[in-house]
């Protein structure tokens, strides 16, 4: 009986965080349904009359800056994700199954890259950039940072506990090293790559200070940085809130399609190393 009890007051928990968490989400979603009047008297409510006009002006502001600066996010991001997990999996992949003199020296070398602030990078490579004239382009918002270091420890440990004789029984096929790293090892890293996908996705997607600071033509910005930016004509001593909030609800669709697309895997790697056999 106390044991039912208990496990009835953690539901009633869990339930309680669960309605607190999506709360921003719904009143996010409703506001993006009202005018700016509505949303002053009524903020918190399912919208009076449903209206779609705020995402029609947002399309269409100050000659689609919005529908540009979103496919802008969309593609450094992809890019960036897709090129990280790539790098990573290729240095996991030799500091995990392979020896070479100066290791174990170099990988502490780089997790300890891992205790500088990016902030403190920032100037180096701001002139790194303006020197080669690659500022204001969609390269400055890429490459710097695709060697991730975290997915190359969280890749490392993984691919370590992969076992040798599939790599052994592949190179006695006459396998390469390539084509062992893409029929072999990255097939049994999906978990692990999925979990690191979403997550990468998602930092680069949200990303607005680096972006902010080494961008200033709006055609190659992302939207997290347009859209604090909006103003209207009516809005000159206030906020927007509806056009901000309509492009809020339009950015965070792109991360529940991600996390839709390798949710499995994002869940099959939360039990990795739970269960030793």
């Amino acid at each position: 009986m106390a044991e039912r009890k208990g496990k009835w007051g953690l539901f009633a928990v869990l339930g309680i965080a669960s309605v607190l968490s999506l709360l921003p989400l719904w009143v996010m979603l409703c506001d993006s349904l009202k005018t700016g009047s509505e949303i002053a008297v009524n903020s918190w409510a399912f919208p009076q009359s449903l209206t779609f006009r705020n995402y029609m002006d947002l399309v269409s502001y100050n000659s689609g800056v919005m529908v540009r600066s979103f496919l802008n996010s969309l593609f450094v991001s992809v890019t960036y994700t897709v090129l990280t997990l790539l790098i990573s999996a290729l240095a996991a992949f030799a500091f995990a199954k392979y020896r070479f003199h100066g290791r174990n020296a170099l990988f502490m070398l780089l997790i300890a890259t891992m205790m500088i602030p990016g902030e403190l990078t920032m100037p180096a490579i701001y002139l790194m950039f303006s020197k080669v004239k690659l500022l204001n382009t969609y390269s400055i918002q890429i490459f710097p940072g695709i060697a991730n270091v975290f997915c190359l420890f969280m890749l490392k440990q993984y691919t370590e506990s992969l076992p040798d004789s599939l790599i052994e029984a592949a190179k006695i096929d006459g396998a390469g090293h390539l084509y062992v790293f893409q029929k072999v090892i990255l097939p049994l890293a999906r978990p692990a790559l999925g979990a690191l996908a979403v997550l990468t996705f998602l930092g680069k997607w949200n990303d607005y200070l680096w972006p902010h600071i080494l961008l200033t033509k709006p055609e190659v910005m992302p939207i997290m940085v347009i859209l604090p930016t909006l103003n209207t004509s009516t809005s000159f001593y206030s906020i927007p809130w509806e056009l901000i909030l309509a492009g809020c609800t339009v950015i965070t669709l792109p991360l529940i399609i991600v996390f839709l697309i390798f949710q499995d895997q994002f869940m099959s790697s939360v039990t990795l190393g739970a269960v030793k056999e």
